[in-house]
C-alpha cells in the first residue's frame, strides 16, 4: 500500500532551491519510498531507531520516518562538490 508522505519544512525549501533535473530525481526517489519504505537499498539511520531510514541514490541522500500511514521525510541533501553543493 502507498503511503502518504510529508515534509518538514527544511526539506519544502531544499526542494524549491535545486535545480529542476534534481527535483525530478527528487521526486522519483520519494515515489519510491512511498511504495516501498523499506527496500532492500535503504536502511536504518540509527542504530537504536527502527523507524528513522535513510536511502541514497545518484548522490542524493534522503532520511525519512515510517509511520503506520505516513512517510515523512526530514531531511534531504545532495553531494556533488562539482557543482557547488555539499562535499562527502
Amino acid at each position: 500500500m502507498k503511503k502518504r508522505v510529508q515534509f518538514t519544512e527544511q526539506v519544502v525549501r531544499f526542494r524549491d532551491y535545486i535545480p529542476p533535473a534534481d527535483r525530478r530525481k527528487f521526486h522519483r526517489l520519494v515515489d519510491r519510498i512511498a511504495a516501498d519504505p523499506e527496500p532492500a537499498d535503504s536502511f536504518l539511520a540509527y542504530t537504536d531507531d527502527a523507524a528513522t531510514r535513510q536511502i541514497s541514490e545518484d548522490r542524493l541522500m534522503i532520511h525519512y520516518v515510517v509511520t503506520r500511514f505516513f512517510v515523512v521525510v526530514v531531511e534531504a541533501d545532495i553531494y556533488d562538490a562539482s557543482r557547488g553543493f555539499n562535499e562527502v
